[in-house]
């Protein structure tokens, strides 16, 4: 996968979600679903990304963390809340991380490995908030929401793609994400516009960044790593979306 095509994918994703979002009933399976795929991803991909040795431990903690944060949100128990569920889930990633360390025979680069793992944990386990998301969403019904904050995240990261110098690229892509979160914000859910432009904007500035940010590495170009180039934006931007419904839902 070449760097033109990592947004694309990324906006996939995105789009993925804004139309499990639609789903009605089914929602919160189907969201639990798209986003064990994107843990998956992230898992797969993060020590290529990040060149950290035991890369296959380090792939089935983070991708153990992304599922079964996917799983809990629509799984557990009644005496949990989801968001409780998944720091447990977190912290038991992060347990898992120093057993992998302790447990490797090569013994080089044991701080970045660490280090790294945990990252690709907290990540991984971020993006169970566009399941809670739904699952809130689904209950309350401002489902619209969360298809508003997932529209304009693809349409921010579909215009990454372009081939515009840097600053201007992501100075549209920031404005065209802000202005649809914002128009189906206001026009599908029914916020106040003050309140649909400021998660418009934090939703686009939020994806443009981490997209930048995870796209920076050296190997980021590379088949494997830019599956997380594409994958770790809609993660994050997750948390917006459940602070959403939470605040505004």
């Amino acid at each position: 996968m070449t760097a033109p095509e990592r947004a694309p994918l990324g906006a996939a994703l995105a789009l993925l979600l804004a139309l499990v979002s639609l789903t009605g009933p089914l929602s919160p399976v189907l969201m639990a679903t798209s986003v064990a795929l994107l843990g998956l991803l992230i898992g797969i991909s993060w020590p290529g990304l990040l060149e950290l040795p035991s890369a296959i431990g380090t792939r089935v903690v983070v991708a153990g963390t992304g599922i079964g944060g996917a799983l809990l949100a629509v799984l557990v128990p009644e005496r949990l809340t989801p968001v409780s569920a998944i720091v447990m889930l977190c912290a038991v990633g992060i347990f898992a991380s120093f057993v992998h360390q302790m447990l490797r025979r090569d013994r080089r680069d044991l701080t970045s490995s660490l280090t790294g793992t945990v990252a690709g944990v907290f990540l991984a386990g971020l993006a169970a908030t566009w399941v809670i998301a739904q699952v809130d969403a689904q209950a309350s019904g401002s489902t619209a929401v969360v298809t508003a904050v997932a529209t304009g995240l693809a349409a921010t990261l579909l215009l990454d793609w372009t081939p515009l110098p840097a600053l201007p690229r992501f100075v549209l892509s920031v404005a065209v994400g802000a202005g649809l979160t914002c128009l189906l914000a206001v026009s599908l859910a029914s916020l106040a516009l003050p309140i649909a432009v400021m998660l418009g904007v934090a939703t686009a500035i939020g994806a443009s960044s981490a997209h930048l940010l995870v796209g920076s590495s050296l190997v980021a170009h590379e088949p494997v790593p830019s599956l997380a180039v594409a994958a770790v934006p809609v993660a994050t931007v997750g948390v917006l979306a459940h602070l959403a419904i939470t605040l505004f839902g």
